[in-house]
């Protein structure tokens, strides 16, 4: 159940950053036109997975009572939160991403160990 509550938070996260990157382009704001659409778009990717990590350590902290054991369990989501902030930095196509991301998470969500 936290890892789906923990999935909207991140969703939710990168679709806010994706529809307040557009309301910044679409003002016509000088410094954006200089920034990269590949690059804001890993931006919101990057806040998304930050947000889904964030809340599922909150979620499994406060259902274990435990921030050591909650740690554990969000391990294995944070090479996610660092591809999509290294995809930010440097050019990394989005499909290789996602096709990273795809193939990623099964494993990370096997290794989330579940609230007893």
């Amino acid at each position: 159940m936290a890892v789906a509550i923990a999935t909207l938070c991140g969703a939710t996260a990168l679709y806010c950053g994706e529809i307040i990157y557009d309301n910044i382009k679409d003002s016509g704001a000088p410094d954006i036109r200089q920034l990269p659409g590949w690059r804001a778009h890993m931006a919101s990717a990057c806040v998304g997975t930050l947000a889904f990590v964030i809340s599922l350590f909150l979620l499994e902290s406060l259902g274990r009572r435990s921030k050591s054991s909650a740690l554990r369990s969000t391990v294995p989501w944070l090479p996610l939160v660092a591809l999509t902030g290294l995809a930010t930095a440097i050019h990394i196509p989005t499909y290789l991403v996602a096709l990273v991301t795809a193939l990623y998470s099964p494993w990370a969500y096997l290794h989330t160990r579940p609230v007893q």
